[in-house]
């Protein structure tokens, strides 16, 4: 019983620190602006979100399949503490699995 406890307690705490990283992160960058000719770059933004996640998240993931945009966006911003990911990296694996 102490020992599922333990887990539990380290589990939460690892998750409060990945959080709270992935906050400072975040305030540390500043904003990047989307182009304004974004239609004619979705391709190459897309084939770059597919390298990007065949190097960082397909090590252990395959593509998702069947999932929305907004559970996709949820999954990559939890594993971009894991995978170092920066904001344009982890918009550019957005767009490659939820297009």
């Amino acid at each position: 019983m102490k020992r599922r406890s333990l887990i539990i307690g380290v589990a939460a705490i690892t998750l409060m620190f990945c959080t709270l990283v992935a906050a400072q992160d975040k305030q540390d960058k500043p904003q990047t602006t989307s182009s304004t000719n974004s239609q004619t770059n979705a391709p190459n933004q897309a084939a770059q979100g597919e390298k990007l996640f065949r190097t960082n998240c397909g090590r252990c993931h395959n593509p998702p399949e069947n999932l929305s945009p907004r559970e996709v966006r949820a999954v990559v911003r939890h594993m971009r503490v894991r995978a170092v990911l920066t904001d344009e990296q982890e918009r550019l694996i957005v767009k490659f699995l939820a297009p």
